[in-house]
């Protein structure tokens, strides 16, 4: 054969591998990762030797630590900047088609799962095949509280407060002097980013500025250096990122307590909620994108792959964020002005896996109780889990907390939760999958549903800036005057 020929091929090759080197990299990181940390987990006892599993995951919290870092100020200066520069008119509208999507599926991702699990019904038999953790929940949590903690979160009284902590209701047991019990209210503040309420300033002011544009305009001049040097700064940790995912999962496989409980014992419940998760991610998702986008879904999930590894080493859709807007923007060419307020929207109430899970959960907890559910506590639990989702933060394992509310909302055991814990840490990985895809694809279905909007906005900009071209030109023909 012609060296020419093979030299051609291997350049070709190697430019290919190049512009896709980060992809790859991490792709090996999951593969080995995953075998590292079962051949860890073989050769040392789990938890015989807690030091190893500590410094084998080190190296990914520093990689978490990294990505939550950027997070505040690219969720606020993305939507600032993108819907600063969007036309007034049109916010209505892409706000208006984002939320809809998110209802639509999260609210099918919990319909599949009630009906995966009633059919499968993987609980059925004896509560004693079943080990409980040790687990610390507040059980008295209700469904109105839960409203009341995310209006309140959606309106904080102090912004920079908010920025590092929320008020949350905590519900005690308490006694009167007659003896009675009752249950006693009381606000504390958690630690966390209130990312409901940043997420709700950010859009106010956006939208002020797009209102005002040049009383704006020096505010927005700032904001988008923040966006561009935010940006620059995540591409720095996106090339250490296959590091941090390789010691993340490795470290996470090595300290698993018990295989053989995670696949006997749970199995048929692991199945069902990755049997439902598949069918929404693979099935369901990509028919929305087809019908609604007409762009092919095999490469759109395609250039998605180095965000859905990096979601499953971190179970985190909020760390995942900046990795999200990357593969959106620069490989599947969705419009900053959509993916930079559909994103970090989504990823803080956008959430069908974890949807899905929680209702699967607590029919499974349902079916392993002997307790028998009728169809308006069925419905119950749909809704629930739907509101459940959108108050999950997206932080890893988030869906175990808001679990309590749903059991509450149709008065199952909340203590049946430890029962899960086994194989929660692995789901989550999944449900976080899940919803980053959910994110990505809804950018696709918003820009394809506002495309006049999008091209009457680049319209007036070509306007604005002949307008300007014509003013100057008459400005320098009066000074040669």
């Amino acid at each position: 054969m012609d060296t020419s020929v093979i030299k051609n091929f291997g350049d070709k090759m190697w430019s290919r591998v190049k512009k896709d080197l980060l992809f790859v990299l991490t792709i090996i990181a999951v593969v080995l990762g995953l075998i590292v940390g079962v051949i860890v987990y073989k050769t040392v006892s789990p938890y015989s030797d807690d030091l190893v599993v500590v410094l084998l995951k080190f190296p990914g919290e520093l990689l978490i630590r990294m990505l939550k870092c950027v997070i505040l100020p690219l969720v606020v200066a993305s939507i600032i900047t993108g819907l600063g520069t969007i036309n007034p008119r049109s916010c209505g509208k892409i706000g208006g088609v984002a939320v809809a999507y998110y209802v639509a599926t999260t609210v099918s991702a919990a319909i599949l799962g009630l009906i995966l699990v009633s059919i499968i019904r993987p609980g059925s038999g004896s509560q004693d095949d079943y080990t409980r953790k040790t687990v610390s929940l507040n059980e008295n949590t209700n469904t109105l509280d839960t409203i009341m903690d995310l209006l309140r979160a959606a309106f904080p009284d102090n912004i920079i407060e908010a920025t590092f902590g929320k008020d949350a209701t905590e519900l005690t047991n308490s006694t009167r002097d007659d003896g009675s019990v009752y249950l006693k209210r009381k606000l504390l503040f958690k630690s966390g980013i209130n990312m409901i309420g940043v997420v709700v300033l950010s859009i106010v002011v956006g939208v002020l500025m797009s209102l005002y544009p040049k009383e704006s305009a020096p505010l927005m001049q700032l904001v988008k250096s923040i966006n561009d040097l935010t940006m620059r700064l995540v591409t720095l940790i996106l090339w250490y990122s296959p590091i941090g995912i390789f010691f993340l999962i490795a470290g996470q496989f090595s300290g698993v307590e018990d295989f053989g409980e995670l696949i006997s014992k749970l199995g048929m419940y692991a199945v069902t909620v990755l049997g439902g998760i598949a069918i929404h991610f693979f099935i369901i998702l990509p028919a929305i994108f087809f019908v609604f986008s007409r762009r092919n879904p095999l490469e759109y999930y395609y250039n998605m792959l180095p965000a859905l590894a990096t979601a499953f080493g971190t179970a985190s859709s909020s760390a995942t964020m900046p990795v999200t807007f990357n593969c959106v923007e620069e490989k599947n060419k969705i419009d900053r002005r959509i993916s930079r307020f559909v994103i970090p929207v989504g990823a803080t109430i956008n959430m069908d896996g974890t949807a899905l899970y929680e209702a699967v959960a607590c029919l499974f907890i349902a079916q392993v109780e002997g307790i028998s559910m009728n169809f308006g506590e069925i419905v119950v639990t749909a809704l629930t889990a739907t509101l459940a989702a959108i108050g999950a933060a997206g932080i890893p394992s988030a869906g175990l907390v808001t679990m309590v509310m749903v059991l509450n909302a149709v008065n199952l055991p909340v203590d049946m939760i430890s029962v899960i814990l086994t194989v929660d840490w692995f789901l989550d990985r999944f449900r976080t999958m899940t919803n980053v895809m959910g994110d990505a694809l809804g950018c696709a279905v918003v820009q394809s549903m506002c495309a006049a909007e999008l091209e009457q906005m680049d319209r007036e900009k070509e306007g604005d800036q002949e307008g300007a071209g014509g003013e100057e030109k008459i400005d320098i023909e009066m000074e040669a005057v």
